[in-house]
């Protein structure tokens, strides 16, 4: 692995955790943290086996969409409407919830204040962890081949040309994967949350970096 992908790999994931700790979720900020010491043992120290930072990446991806499965069951803001007739034919009172109170907003509109990643934004960081977690596997299989190289040259063109295939089309969901993350980081900005965007400009980054320039 080249030193300025090293670099780049760590950077991004000290991205992707100012923009976890921005956006105040702590599921975030754990899976955050334990992608940069992957990425910075797989670059500097290589202490920890590549297949087990890869398990690791995994099962945090996996943690973090169970996190946003069982937020997404939390109710929202209650809207208690009180009809208060202030007399015959009178026109009916809506008591807003105690939260649109508090903050002076519209009910509908006060959840915009809390800075925390959209919906679309926490699914694909999710998405990003075992994408990931393969890129582990492919760097380590790559700089085992390295390694080995010669000797096997009687099936090695057909089953070259199948890996070259599912190399390809991995390829191209990785960039579509950048490329929505890319997206979701610049609605942020447009939102004025540029910290929080910063997750999705990490995620981005590192797996960009990690397909192209392992």
């Amino acid at each position: 692995m080249s030193s300025l992908a090293s670099l780049l790999m760590v950077a991004a994931g000290v991205l992707c955790l100012i923009g976890a700790v921005a956006s105040k979720g702590r599921a975030a900020v754990v899976a955050a943290t334990v992608m940069i010491a992957a990425m910075a043992d797989l670059a500097y120290t290589a202490f920890v086996p590549a297949v087990v930072w890869s398990g690791a990446l995994l099962i945090v991806g996996l943690c973090l969409a169970v996190f946003l499965r069982t937020g997404s069951r939390i109710p929202a803001p209650r809207r208690s409407p009180t009809l208060v007739m202030s007399g015959a034919g009178g026109q009916p009172e809506i008591e807003s919830d105690d939260c649109a109170r508090s903050t002076g907003t519209a009910p509908g509109k006060s959840w915009s204040r809390v800075p925390h990643l959209g919906p679309s934004a926490a699914v694909l960081c999710a998405m990003a962890y075992p994408v990931m977690a393969w890129q582990v596997l492919n760097h380590a299989a790559h700089m085992g081949s390295a390694a080995h190289t010669g000797g096997h040259g009687g099936h090695g063109g057909h089953h070259a040309g199948d890996m070259s295939l599912i190399s390809t089309f991995l390829t191209v969901a990785v960039v579509a994967l950048a490329v929505c993350l890319v997206v979701c980081a610049i609605h942020d900005i447009a939102r004025k949350r540029p910290l929080v965007s910063l997750d999705c400009w990490g995620m981005a980054a590192m797996i960009v970096v990690m397909q192209f320039l392992h």
